[in-house]
């Protein structure tokens, strides 16, 4: 009798094993056909958390391994993109805490390449939209909330990196790193792409470019005074063994503090004092010492770019006294010409010039301000 009920409890196991494997295989086989033959067919999110209670997991996995059947399976002319978003979206409503969807969506959202993709204008800002709806996503379920506000809210490096309980804000580095990316190169904001990798600049894990990165998108922003105080910030947090490098700083912050007070004015008498200094101090770069004095951790790295951005804040105020002279405030091409016209009383002399390669001070007309860039004044 024992043996006949034992037999009779196997068999309704197997019947049962064997009806849920054959409900997991259909389950499978519909997450399937929906995402690689109708994605447009796919669930919202609500509906998808509805139907796939207790398996929230299970299912995100499903549709993250048909996902990349889908990319695959329409990478000619990047037709994913249509609905790699409403996927990843879904995937991880399911699965917040599942990293790789949202890397993926960061990586290939954004991008666009006009050799094989057909996509207007307009889809390739839906797209870059998306990346950046997915990467907040990101930091909004892998990162601290309050350290990160308390990040942006500080705009000293030393104190910042300095301050052990704003450590590790995130999971790892690469989730603001990347958002920051996003919002420098697709659209535009190099404001909030310097306050991401700020965040990233904190987390132990970040390569040392993330702080200069800091400083240099705040540059690109156009508030030079915020830029040339990060990156006196990271010479006076460098780990050196020249001390007139930290002198130098320390003369440059007096500078700053003076400009921000309006006890110190941005004239050429100013600009030519600092660069003199800077050309007595410091060795001329060569071709042979440019990686060591260009270094992303050395402090005369920090201190050269420091006083570009202090040349910057100088020839943008010499242009926009051009711009209030001329009909409809049209910007001088470069600083020589600002020089030839006497808008400015002395033309710096960027520290990069090399026999191969030299800088000059520029209008970005793409940007509408004045940068750096490669190239001899004309």
């Amino acid at each position: 009798m024992k043996l006949f009920v034992t037999l009779i409890g196997i068999a309704v196991c197997s019947c049962f094993f064997y009806f849920v494997n054959n409900q997991n295989y259909d389950l499978h086989k519909t997450i399937k056909d929906e995402i690689i033959e109708h994605p447009d067919l796919l669930p919202d999110s609500k509906t998808a958390r509805a139907t796939s209670i207790g398996f929230k997991n299970l299912v995100a996995d499903l549709y993250w391994l048909q996902a990349i059947q889908y990319v695959g399976g329409n990478a000619v002319s990047a037709e994913y993109k249509k609905y790699l978003f409403v996927i990843l979206d879904l995937i991880t409503d399911l699965n917040p805490y599942f990293e790789s969807p949202y890397i993926i969506g960061q990586l290939l959202l954004p991008d666009h390449n006009d050799r094989y993709e057909n996509r207007s204008t307009w889809e390739q800002e839906e797209n870059i939209n998306q990346a950046e709806i997915l990467g907040l996503k990101w930091v909004e379920n892998f990162c601290d909330q309050q350290k990160i506000e308390a990040i942006f809210a500080q705009d000293d490096l030393g104190k910042l990196w300095e301050n052990d309980s704003l450590k590790n804000p995130c999971q790892s580095y690469t989730i603001p790193y990347y958002l920051a990316y996003i919002y420098f190169f697709y659209l535009n904001d190099p404001a909030t792409a310097s306050q991401y990798y700020k965040v990233a600049s904190t987390q132990e894990d970040a390569p040392e470019g993330a702080k200069i990165l800091t400083a240099i998108m705040q540059g690109k922003w156009g508030n030079r005074e915020k830029s040339l105080f990060m990156f006196l910030s990271l010479a006076e947090n460098a780990p050196t063994s020249q001390p007139l490098c930290k002198e130098v700083s320390s003369q440059l912050q007096d500078i700053y503090l003076g400009l921000t007070s309006g006890q110190v004015q941005l004239n050429g008498e100013l600009i030519a004092a600092v660069e003199q200094t800077r050309n007595e101090v410091f060795p001329v770069l060569t071709e042979e010492n440019e990686n060591e004095i260009l270094d992303d951790t050395n402090c005369t790295n920090f201190l050269h770019k420091a006083i570009r951005e202090l040349n910057l804040l100088y020839i943008a105020q010499g242009n926009q006294k051009f711009m209030n002279d001329h009909e409809q405030n049209l910007p001088a091409r470069h600083a020589k010409a600002l020089f030839e016209t006497g808008y400015i009383d002395f033309l710096p002399t960027d520290y990069q010039q090399l026999p191969s390669y030299g800088i000059i001070y520029a209008w970005d007309y793409e940007r509408g301000r004045y940068d750096y860039e490669n190239g001899e004044y004309r």
